[in-house]
């Protein structure tokens, strides 16, 4: 078992913004169901973790909330503005698909303080390398100037600045393997070239406009935004390869000082925003995947960072499994769930050649050969 930190605080919950709402063209609204992102996520998370041990393995923390000069280093002085007056007068929408109440500003500078945390306990706390936060509301679709997609704040964001910042690490990574694509990452860290950020998301999905794998970054940041959007149903074994042909040689290369994950479960087999069909033990892959890698390139320096993940059914079975791979444990609870196992879709060798040649003259995926990003094509 590799010692683990668990940051979570039960103020998470209080950013509720009740059921999806449905407006007709009378002006009658319809509360459907509660909001996708709702505080049973992390609810059905927790206990899962506790009630199969896991948690108990764990070494607890607890969050604070970032200060104005955490989230500047992301983020507009407008935007944080446009945040607090919002949710001060109780605007409900406050970006494109994102929903706060009075006091949702107040937790969402506690979930970016929650992945600030989860940095103190990598980097600075004793001799604990790794840990997982449990924290809400997400943060990967928040741009520099704007909330988006049930996000405020963008939490790994503001980590990677504040590690960065306040522990001197000069190469951080940000992996994220949210099914959706991390526009807001993407375009705060676009023309960086002291963040690598790798986004891992379904094809063509939301945002519909952005995750294209042509975007590589710009300026002095080119070739450090890595793009993989893969094709429904991709599966278990779809996600593994993209582990071993794309983001494997990379971190060989580029060798970080710090791997932080956006870590949505929604490429889940039950979600309902996603159609990937990767199950617990692809979730148990990845993330012993990436604990093996940062053990072998970072040090061990790795934090895990709630993000999506919308089947209350499925969330928290995927998330055991990213816990078990991230702590070497096998919790030894049998998942119900029975999905068919399916046969790799050739799209996915196509999509990750492809995307090995557009980022052929900045990273060698030569197995094997690999040189450090230095020592190859200069930008």
């Amino acid at each position: 078992m590799i010692k683990t930190g668990f940051i979570w605080d039960k103020r998470y919950l209080e950013h509720d913004v009740g059921d999806l709402i449905y407006t007709f063209s009378n002006g009658d609204t319809m509360g459907a169901t509660p909001e996708f992102e709702n505080p049973k996520r992390a609810v059905v998370i927790k206990e899962m973790l506790e009630k199969t041990g896991m948690a108990s393995k764990m070494t607890s923390y607890v969050p604070y909330e970032a200060e104005d000069k955490d989230l500047l280093r992301v983020h507009t002085k407008e935007h944080i503005q446009h945040v607090v007056d919002c949710c001060e007068k109780g605007v409900r929408e406050i970006g494109p698909e994102a929903y706060a109440i009075p006091v949702s500003e107040k937790i969402a500078r506690l979930s970016a303080g929650g992945a600030m945390k989860a940095v103190d306990v990598c980097l600075g706390e004793g001799d604990i390398d790794q840990a997982y936060a449990l924290i809400r509301p997400p943060g990967h679709h928040a741009e520099s100037n704007q909330a988006m997609g049930f996000c405020l704040y963008n939490n790994a964001s503001v980590a990677a600045s504040y590690a960065r910042e306040t522990y001197g690490a000069k190469k951080v990574l940000i992996l994220d393997w949210d099914v959706h694509h991390g526009n807001g990452t993407e375009e705060i860290f676009y023309e960086n070239d002291d963040i690598l950020v790798i986004s891992i998301h379904e094809e063509a999905y939301f945002p519909l406009d952005t995750g294209q794998l042509e975007n590589i970054g710009e300026g002095k940041g080119k070739g450090y935004n890595i793009n993989i959007p893969l094709p429904p149903l991709t599966g278990d074994e779809g996600y593994m390869l993209t582990f071993e042909e794309v983001i494997e040689p990379v971190i060989r290369q580029y060798q970080p000082d710090l791997i932080l994950v956006s870590a949505g479960q929604d490429a889940n087999a039950l979600d309902p925003l996603a159609r990937m069909m990767v199950l617990r033990s692809g979730f148990r892959y990845m993330g012993r995947k990436i604990r093996e890698l940062a053990e072998e390139y970072s040090n061990g320096k790795l934090a895990i960072l709630q993000e999506g993940g919308y089947s209350l059914h499925y969330l928290p079975v995927a998330t055991l499994g990213v816990i078990e791979g991230l702590m070497n444990v096998d919790s030894e609870w049998e998942d119900p769930h029975l999905v068919p196992e399916r046969e790799l879709d050739p799209k996915v060798i196509q999509t990750l050649n492809h995307v090995k040649k557009v980022l052929e003259p900045y990273w060698i995926f030569n197995h094997g050969h690999e040189k450090k990003r230095e020592e190859t094509t200069e930008i």
